[in-house]
């Protein structure tokens, strides 16, 4: 979640703060030192951990759409695989090759943990791998957006070792006036009076556990402006929880001390004793009172604010890579019907590239001041090739708890969702009402497929939440210009629903320029019994997006001033969007455990995807025609250590050129309680074309990673193929290797 002031001289006192200290100047340093024209989307965008009720969650959100597959195994374990499909992204996430690698430091009960994204650029069932220093059993799910997952660590809520507006916040919190004290109540003993209290506290329960705070607070001011009824005491009580929870611990204090002075003999007054010095830093009473139900019907601790969520905290990794072998193809979009049909190109590949991930954290009860530095240097060692600096992402963003007001200035991705993509510029969130905010975006275009002169970005965005229960959803408008020509201008909508069973999203962005609907996706999963999770996608868009500055790719002009002077703009457009193919998908998705050591998975996919010219690094893609695709998997857990996984996997596709099947099986193994980790993989491809050429490849691969000390790892990864292409009046065998070795040394 973004963050801000409303201050008029925030931006300068947040670039003040950010050069407090050495470590601020360094990610500064950094970022500078990245900083280049272009850019490179990595695919995690941020990991974020706080309390829900009785649970601590463990939230990953990416810079693409995602949808959650399966997570393996189903028990406690301190190694898991977690599958999802990388619906869309930017070229630049779909085709990655650089590892990815997030630390999160024990805190209480909730043990160290490391999340591994080790990208493989041509299947589009990408993977997570989740190593725990302690076994704990978790339960990994579709976020509340269509860009986070979350994992869920049952019964570990008061081990959060963030503040609690760690993770994004519900919408915004009103400013509604302290409860009025009982004094200055109505009486009344009516049975109306105690049926209306028992229907608001219901509600604020169901709105406090669903985390969205403020309509929890309004629903226990309207209990607590009622005549006093047998739930006012509760409720005094529980609307300062929800402020606490809510991060606005100015107001949760003004809370807390009334419920002292209106029940100083209240059955919670130890226990409201105990939060209200948590707030300051204050020791708090000797003894704990056992804290009431919380909104999920169990007891439970408040979410912590106490002194250690405050000052700095600085986290962050680097990473270096030597890749050598036979390079991998690019395209720009990649919808693979389940099977990896691209294969190792003859270009000679070796680079070594660097990667650095960098973020600090500044925060106390008024407010919380974030920087984050990533980005990805390539020295490439064959003369043909070119060096580059890849800046992903160099921001500082700042947030007042009070207002909710919030400001990030630097090199971003979208506040919230949209087709907006990577800029250079500043972001604002002002909330407006209850449910109700404002996000205004303006800066620079930072497109690695299209470079063209002063380009322009201006966005705005509705966003609602709470309005209708467990619903939310935003409207936004886009506009882009290039040398104050219109580039790109659309409208969208996105719409999301999200239970503790059910999670949906749908987006539609319509663009006026060409007229043409740009996106449309609906998703969702459901948790049926018995662990059964049933997961289903339908998905058109453009690729890539829709923009007048695609006309540049195939017609050598420098900028669209120059292509105007050439063409007519109707023209311009046209040759625009014959650039822009059409790519269609659809997926369902059923994985159900057999037992506690086996699960089983199915799906079936379509995908057609238009012809695509050759971009920059991408090479040409011709039309797929509609290709049909099914899966099974089999997954076994823990079948002959504590730490191993095996996937067995069978697939099938059919598309009007040719027919396919794959047999693989891979495995992960942790050995000496995760610090060695051993991935091994074979895969048998077989394709047969309608002109009767047979191609078959065999893909033995192996990955690894040794922790050397808490910090330092050692890690790589080879792939030998051997293919095989006969056909009427040729035959062809080819053999190539591919492998990286490297190292990631965590700084903090």
């Amino acid at each position: 979640m973004n963050a801000g002031t409303s201050r008029p001289g925030a931006v300068g006192a947040i670039v003040r703060g950010a050069w407090r200290g050495r470590p601020w100047r360094w990610l500064a340093g950094a970022a500078l030192a990245l900083w280049l024209h272009d850019s490179r989307a990595q695919t995690i965008d941020n990991v974020d951990v706080a309390a829900q009720g009785p649970d601590t969650v463990v939230r990953i959100t990416f810079n693409a759409t995602v949808r959650f597959l399966q997570q393996q195994p189903i028990d406690a374990s301190s190694l898991y695989r977690i599958t999802f499909d990388l619906v869309a992204g930017d070229e630049a996430v779909v085709n990655q090759t650089a590892q990815e690698s997030k630390r999160v430091a024990a805190a209480g009960t909730l043990p160290e943990l490391t999340l591994t994204y080790a990208p493989s650029r041509a299947r589009r069932v990408k993977e997570l791998t989740l190593e725990l220093r302690a076994p704990a059993a978790v339960i990994v799910r579709q976020g509340p957006s269509s860009r986070t997952i979350d994992i869920v660590f049952a019964g570990r809520g008061a081990a959060a070792p963030a503040a609690p507006a760690a993770l994004p916040p519900a919408p915004p919190i009103s400013e509604p006036q302290p409860a009025a004290s009982a004094a200055a109540r109505p009486r009344s003993g009516s049975v109306e009076i105690e049926a209306q209290a028992t229907e608001l506290m219901t509600k604020a329960r169901e709105a406090l556990a669903a985390q969205r705070y403020d309509v929890a607070v309004e629903r226990f001011n309207q209990l607590l402006l009622l005549p006093p009824n047998s739930l006012s005491q509760e409720a005094q009580e529980l609307v300062g929880l929800a402020w606490e929870r809510a991060g606005d611990m100015r107001r949760a204090q003004i809370e807390y001390e009334l419920y002292l002075k209106v029940y100083p003999q209240g059955e919670g007054a130890q226990r409201v004793a105990q939060r209200l010095a948590s707030l300051d830093g204050r020791p708090a009473p000797s003894s704990a009172a056992a804290g009431p139900a919380d909104a999920t019907g169990a007891a439970s601790a408040a979410t912590p604010a106490t002194s250690a969520s405050r000052g700095n905290r600085f986290t962050g990794n680097i990473a270096q890579y030597y890749y050598g072998g036979r390079a991998r193809s690019q395209s720009l979009v990649n919808l693979a019907a389940g099977i990896d049909q691209s294969t190792l190109t003859r270009t000679t590949e070796s680079a070594i590239v660097t990667s650095v991930d960098l973020g600090g954290r500044y925060a106390n009860t008024d407010s919380e001041t974030r920087a984050v530095v990533r980005g990805t240097g390539s020295v490439n060692l064959v003369a043909t090739s070119h060096n580059t600096s890849l800046l992903n992402a160099a921001y500082i963003d700042y947030k007042r708890n009070a207002s909710g007001i919030a400001v990030r200035i630097g090199r971003q991705s979208s506040i919230s969702g949209g087709l907006l993509g990577l800029f250079d510029g500043v972001s604002a969130t002002y909330p407006v009402t209850t449910g109700w905010k404002i996000d205004l975006m303006g800066g620079v275009p930072a497109n690695p497929l299209v470079s063209a002169p002063s380009e322009r970005l201006l966005a705005a965005m509705i966003e609602a939440d709470g309005i209708f229960d467990r619903w939310g959803g935003d409207l936004y408008l886009i506009d882009q210009t290039t040398e104050g020509i219109s580039n790109r201008r659309a409208v969208g909508l996105e719409t999301r629903y999200s239970d503790e069973l059910l999670s949906m999203y749908s987006l539609v962005d319509y663009d006026i320029l060409f007229r043409k609907v740009n996106a449309f996706s609906l998703q969702g999963s459901v948790q049926a019994p018995g662990q059964t999770t049933v997961t289903l996608l339908v998905d058109s868009r453009r690729a890539p997006s829709l923009q007048t500055t695609n006309a540049l790719i195939s017609s050598g002009a420098t900028s669209l001033k120059q292509l105007l002077q050439m063409e007519t703009l109707d023209e311009v457009r046209a040759a625009a969007e014959a650039t822009s193919a059409q790519a269609r998908q659809g997926l369902v998705s059923i994985s159900r455990p057999i037992n506690a050591k086996w699960q089983l998975a199915m799906d079936l996919r379509y995908s057609a995807i238009g012809a695509l010219p050759a971009v920059g690094n991408f090479e040409a893609t011709p039309a797929t025609g509609a290709q049909y695709g099914a899966t099974a998997q089999l997954t076994g857990s823990n079948l002959y250590s504590a730490r191993d996984i095996n996937n067995f996997n069978l697939s099938v596709l059919k598309s009007p050129f040719f027919k396919g099947a794959q047999l693989s099986y891979s495995n992960l193994t942790g050995l000496r309680d995760n610090d060695l980790t051993v991935e091994p993989s074979v895969r048998y491809y077989t394709q047969r074309d309608n002109q009767g050429v047979r191609l078959n490849r065999y893909s033995p691969g192996l990955r690894m990673s040794y922790r050397l000390s808490r910090r330092t790892s050692v890690l790589g990864e080879g792939i030998v193929e051997h293919s095989t292409t006969a056909g009427p009046s040729n035959h062809d065998a080819t053999n190539s290797v591919f492998f990286y070795v490297g190292y990631r040394y965590e700084l903090f």
